[in-house]
């Protein structure tokens, strides 16, 4: 089997991607490990290489979102094995840019890292970057299916045969004070409207090699985290008093057309994207 390897920076662990589909026919039966807790797995949205902080509102996590802004998905691997992660935005996949499925592959993170997932992928060595937009401007929009809008969602993974590991050290607990929870002043009103998505945006650099996985239980993750995002204007809807001092966002930015070649093992651009 083969997979995606993704280079990131020393200071976090290494990150994989998965490209095909889990097997386990013919390997040889080992006893499987126990699956680690839902405490273990966690993620966040970092903007300028902050957390964005959450306000938890009706059982659902939200964070806020601001035009323009470019963003990255930071999941967190805190057991001693490794763990696939199968990450979508507004219910598209990160990698193929299709609709989002649990029997996709996706990114893999060592025991105790972290990986960050910079945008929809392009290619083994690009991606297009996350930036909040407007719901019509969406990259699922877009494509014609914005019925998730405002969701990013991951399901772990657990793997199914673990190697013998090193000591490690277990991940440093974070500063909460950027992404600590916080409980909104009332429940959110039923059939608030979506104020904000995430674009198909720029090409960026983020290259990734193939590895091998096989998933504890290919079908079932362990867990599934899920943050809901939203502008200022749509979290004061839905009943987070203190987002309610906002201003009318700017107009959408207009892009040119750029064709696009129609068969692609990766995300497909929009009709009209610009790589700049």
């Amino acid at each position: 089997m083969r997979a995606i390897f993704a280079a990131i920076p020393a200071v976090a662990a290494a990150a994989i991607l998965l490209v095909a589909a889990a097997s386990v026919d013919g390997q040889p039966r080992r006893p499987r490990p126990p699956v680690a807790p839902s405490a273990s797995y966690d993620l966040d949205v970092m903007v300028g290489g902050s957390a964005r902080p959450r306000w938890d509102l009706g059982g659902q996590r939200w964070i806020e979102g601001r035009l323009g802004e470019r963003y990255s998905i930071r999941i967190y691997n805190r057991s001693a094995h490794r763990v696939e992660t199968v990450a979508s935005v507004d219910g598209r996949d990160a990698i193929d840019g299709g609709p989002a499925s649990l029997s996709k592959r996706g990114y893999v993170i060592e025991p105790w890292g972290h990986v960050e997932i910079d945008g929809f992928r392009l290619s083994m060595q690009d991606v297009a970057a996350f930036r909040f937009t407007t719901v019509p401007d969406a990259y699922a929009s877009r494509m014609g299916a914005s019925w998730a809008v405002g969701n990013i969602a991951v399901s772990f993974f657990p793997e199914r045969y673990v190697p013998p590991l090193p000591r490690a050290t277990p991940y440093a607990r974070r500063d909460g004070s950027a992404a600590e929870s916080r409980s909104a002043d009332r429940a959110a009103p039923r059939g608030a409207e979506q104020g904000l998505g995430t674009q198909f945006g720029e090409r960026r650099w983020s290259p990734v090699r193939e590895t091998s996985f096989v998933r504890h239980d290919p079908w079932n993750p362990s867990q599934r985290v899920v943050l809901r995002y939203d502008d200022r204007a749509g979290l004061c809807r839905r009943g987070i008093e203190s987002m309610c001092d906002w201003r009318p966002p700017p107009p959408p930015i207009c892009r040119d057309c750029t064709p696009w070649p129609e068969e692609r093992r990766f995300a497909t651009p929009p009709p009209g994207w610009s790589e700049d």
